[in-house]
């Protein structure tokens, strides 16, 4: 006698739990963050570029239990980039994007920047060529847009000079926002005075 329908499904989660599962692939998601983090207007920075780059990347989501899953996801993502410098040459740079649903759960939202490489991100936030990037690490804590979380550090060669970044990220709302900074030992980075239009 073949097995039941009911024994065939048992017999596939047996053999599944442990394992990590693939779904299959869907469509892109194409998302654009809602409004822009800026730097007020101020005598130490001046904006110096501005643009609403498209962003193509994948987005990967682990779950545990028991059944291991992972989640891969296609996202285009328009961002709105804004770089700041000041008069002694340290560059600031605001990148919001919108932060995307990956699966089918409301609480599983993820920033698509986040999956992008590293010296991509750096580019983009301070407008520069990035030749080499260190790895980050955290370097104590910031407050942007009046959310305290943790500043990473890095080291770089960016356009030929050496300089040393400080980086942020918080959700705010629909989107996310990552600040990089150059030079924050020399020029404190104005994390705190950023704003937002929501």
């Amino acid at each position: 006698m073949p097995p039941s329908r009911r024994s065939f499904v048992v017999a596939c989660t047996a053999a599944l739990a442990g394992c990590s599962v693939l779904p299959e692939e869907s469509e892109p998601i194409e998302a654009s963050a809602s409004a822009p983090a800026v730097l007020p207007g101020s005598s130490e920075y001046s904006l110096v570029a501005e643009s609403s780059p498209t962003i193509e990347t994948t987005v990967t989501v682990d779950f545990s239990g028991d059944v291991e899953l992972t989640s891969r996801q296609d996202v285009i993502a328009t961002v709105f980039q804004r770089v700041y410098e000041s008069a002694s040459g340290a560059r600031f740079g605001l990148l919001t994007a919108p932060a995307v649903r990956v699966v089918d759960q409301p609480e599983v939202v993820r920033d698509p920047l986040t999956a992008v490489d590293d010296a991509r991100v750096v580019v983009l936030a301070t407008d520069t060529d990035v030749e080499a990037l260190s790895e980050w690490s955290e370097d104590g804590s910031a407050t942007l847009l009046g959310t305290e979380t943790t500043q990473m550090a890095a080291a770089a060669t960016l356009s030929g000079s050496e300089e040393a970044l400080a980086r942020v990220r918080v959700r705010a709302g629909e989107d996310s926002v990552t600040a990089v900074a150059t030079d924050p030992d020399d020029d404190a980075p104005p994390f705190e005075a950023v704003t937002r239009d929501a």
